[in-house]
Parts: structure tokens; C-alpha cells; sequence
């Protein structure tokens, strides 16, 4: 078999965390060429915290892979090395949500538009 000469693709998956109510869960998937997004290979959730969440995700993929893409409540929220999981579950915790928190802020909600017609805009005094 003759090589393409190209580097191996080493798999780095896919892990969607979000809060269910009072709990947190999450979601694993494997990513494939050309967009497809493909069904959860592997779901748990009832975790109390998102740093108790994340300890699971280290637990259930660490020796598997070193790191992962994140995925917070919908929001693409960076990669992460499965080591910094098992160290710091908290710290990645609130860095997490302050990702996200600020990908909330920066999306205009279609409400804010509507009222921002029917007011007009705010002058400073």
C-alpha cells in the first residue's frame, strides 16, 4: 500500500455539557468528515456540579484520549486536555461558564431588537 504521505488523524472527541435543571450531564461523540454530525456514543448525567461532570468525562475518557473539544450548553466553548479535568475540575468548571456566559451576552435576542425598535436607541446624557 503506498502512502499518501499525509499525518495521521488522531481522534479528538466531541463532549456536550449541559445543566438539566438542578444537574448537570454530558454527551460523547466521535467528529466525522464534512460536517456530519453524528449520534452520542456514550450519555451520563445527575451530577450536581459541572466540576463533578467534568470529573466524570476525565474518568470516562482519560485513557482513551488527551483531549477533547467542549461543548457548553450549545456554545462551542474551546479544547481542553483530559489532564486538566482530573487536576482542576472547578477551575475548568468556571472557565467554562465564563466562556459561555460571554457567548450569551455578545447574542442579541430577537426581543431586545423589538423593543429597541419601539423605544429607538439610548442617547447618552
Amino acid at each position: 500500500m503506498k502512502s499518501t504521505g499525509d499525518a495521521p488523524r488522531i481522534l479528538q472527541p466531541v463532549v456536550e455539557l449541559r445543566g438539566e435543571g438542578a444537574t448537570f450531564a454530558y454527551s460523547v461523540r466521535a467528529p466525522r468528515s464534512k460536517g456530519v454530525i453524528p449520534p452520542s456514543s456514550y450519555k451520563d448525567g445527575g451530577f450536581p456540579t459541572l466540576a463533578e461532570c467534568l470529573s466524570d468525562v476525565a474518568r470516562a475518557l482519560g485513557g482513551d484520549f488527551k483531549r477533547i473539544y467542549v461543548r457548553l450548553d450549545g456554545h462551542c466553548v474551546g479544547e481542553r486536555d483530559i489532564v486538566e479535568l482530573h487536576a482542576a475540575p472547578a477551575q475548568v468548571a468556571a472557565e467554562l461558564k465564563s466562556e459561555c456566559d460571554a457567548l450569551n451576552a455578545v447574542l442579541i435576542k430577537p426581543a431586545t431588537i423589538t423593543a429597541q425598535k419601539k423605544t429607538g436607541p439610548v442617547a447618552a446624557e
